[in-house]
């Protein structure tokens, strides 16, 4: 290792004085030396590029696009005329600089930045890294903020202009549709620049291991179909991809959980057996069986749910990402925060609500706070009850007659629930 590194400093040096002797002799002898320095430019990237290749970490991208500050369009032309979609470089663009190596078959390192060996046509997957193009992206800044369908899709018509219903990524033919625009930056064109690529690119990262992308799944062997989920079900992109809508940007990016899955796979009662969780062929390719996992059931009750999280849950229940509707079959996942709550507190009893509720706690709380009343009880429902005579005032002649002096005394607020003073005490007493 000690060997091949000092071997790549000696060969980094030499390349350095021979770059400054070709330079000093262009300024030195401009118009005798111009065509020689440029006949020799290509054999001094090429030693560097050999320089490069020596070390660990070779990054084609970072060395070319960064190191030596290319043009994008020096190596990515144009399919076809007036097009802004690149295609991979060729031969031709590589022999520009490169050609010594081509002749002389001297370097496969060079060959084996674009293919799978030096003495083989295939060529490496690109981009090396799945999904490790884009550098940045900011997808709340691209959304429909009032969220319209495309009418003849039912989909949200923002999420369908750029990915397709088969959920590829978006290409330069559908970024151009708006960065086309002269006022939109960065300008993508037929004379896009480096400084407008690097807009949305960084070429710097994309053969960058440790840069951690969304598109780079985690889950080997995993098969999934996103068109069977729009032509089949036709579920919206946002049934799952909640958060992507509010992320602005990659790191915040995150792929649906496993309990997205379970609320339609175990909750669905239209789904087939075969498409339930259970049935681990359906997505795992590697034929796993046995008991589903905790993320994958809806019986198992999460470790959040604590004695106190059933009385404090209200904000994780009103976020956005909430996953209320993958064990509770009576909420909806496409409801919102307010309806979320409802669908659960109108049919489930609240802990509070013991046997003493209704005739001795339940005025404290509804003094405090209403507006938790409110979410399911409507608004006669206090005068409903009330308007009928407690039992405490039973009999009415004896509590009239001084029955009553002790609990009001006790509990006054509780006594103005229904009166006032002036329509009931003052008939017998007095303001002091």
């Amino acid at each position: 290792m000690k060997g091949r590194a000092c071997v790549a400093r000696t060969l980094v040096s030499a390349a350095s004085r021979l770059v400054s002797t070709l330079f000093l002799r262009s300024a030195k002898h401009r118009d005798e030396s111009r065509c020689g320095s440029l006949k020799a430019a290509p054999l001094v990237i090429a030693l560097l590029c050999l320089t490069a290749a020596h070390a660990e970490e070779f990054r084609l991208h970072a060395y070319h696009a960064t190191t030596l500050s290319m043009e994008c369009s020096a190596c990515h032309l144009p399919v076809q005329k007036d097009s802004v979609m690149l295609r991979r470089p060729a031969h031709a663009q590589c022999v520009t600089c490169h050609a010594m190596a081509f002749r002389t078959a001297n370097n496969p390192r060079i060959c084996q930045q674009c293919h799978v060996s030096a003495s083989s046509a295939a060529l490496l997957p690109y981009p090396r890294l799945k999904g490790q193009l884009l550098s940045e992206f900011s997808h709340a800044r691209h959304v429909d903020s009032r969220a319209r369908v495309d009418s003849r899709t039912g989909f949200r018509a923002d999420c369908l202009h750029c990915h397709k219903v088969d959920a590829s990524l978006p290409r330069h033919d559908e970024c151009a549709s708006c960065h086309g625009r002269e006022e939109i930056h960065p300008h993508l064109t037929t004379a896009s620049t480096a400084r407008d690529c690097r807009g949305c690119h960084a070429p710097e990262e994309i053969e960058n291991p440790s840069r951690r992308l969304i598109v780079r799944t985690a889950w080997p062997n995993i098969e999934f179909s996103h068109a069977a989920h729009f032509r089949a079900e036709k579920l919206d992109c946002g049934v799952c991809h909640r958060t992507v809508l509010a992320s602005a940007s990659l790191a915040t990016l995150k792929l649906p959980e496993m309990l997205d899955c379970v609320g339609c796979h175990e909750t669905s009662h239209r789904l087939e057996d075969r498409f339930r969780m259970s049935n681990c062929t359906l997505c795992h390719q590697d034929h796993r069986s046995g008991a589903l996992p905790a993320s994958h059931n809806n019986n198992v009750k999460p470790p959040s749910h604590n004695e106190s999280f059933r009385v404090q849950h209200r904000e994780q229940a009103a976020a956005a990402s909430a996953k209320c509707f993958a064990c509770h079959s009576n909420v909806s996942p496409q409801a919102v925060a307010g309806n979320r709550c409802a669908s659960c507190h109108q049919v489930m009893k609240p802990v509070s609500h013991t046997a003493r509720w209704r005739d001795d706690v339940h005025g404290r709380y509804a003094a405090l706070d209403r507006t938790a009343c409110a979410t399911c009880h409507v608004a006669d429902y206090c005068s409903r009850c009330h308007n009928e005579l407690p039992r405490t005032h039973v009999p009415l002649a004896l509590f009239k007659n001084g029955a009553h002096a002790r609990l009001a005394m006790l509990d006054q607020r509780a006594c103005l629930t229904c009166h006032t003073f002036d329509n009931t005490c003052a008939s017998c007493h007095r303001r002091n």
